[in-house]
């Protein structure tokens, strides 16, 4: 974060003193005459959140089955259990 910038909100402001231990130059207010108030809306601000990488989690679930499957033939093997679908 820019401690000069002016167009700060006062509370990230305030927020942004109390952690860094500092104090930056409060903005000046400006005295000019505003616009009629029909004119003046609220400026919003749309954040959107991104997708993370749906293919990790099909990677990460493929992991997991083959982790049991290999799991459950070491302990076949290891107990010398007779399953139809292994060589041994």
């Amino acid at each position: 974060m820019n401690p000069k910038a002016t167009n700060l909100d006062p509370n990230l402001r305030q927020a942004y003193d109390r952690v860094m231990g500092t104090a930056t130059p409060q903005p000046t207010v400006s005295t000019a005459p505003h616009p009629s108030g029909d004119s003046a809306k609220p400026q919003t601000q749309v954040v959107t959140a991104k997708k993370r990488g749906g293919l990790s989690l099909v990677l990460i679930a493929i992991a997991v089955v083959l982790f049991f499957i290999i799991y459950t033939v070491i302990w076949a093997m290891f107990f010398k259990l007779k399953l139809p679908f292994l060589p041994f």
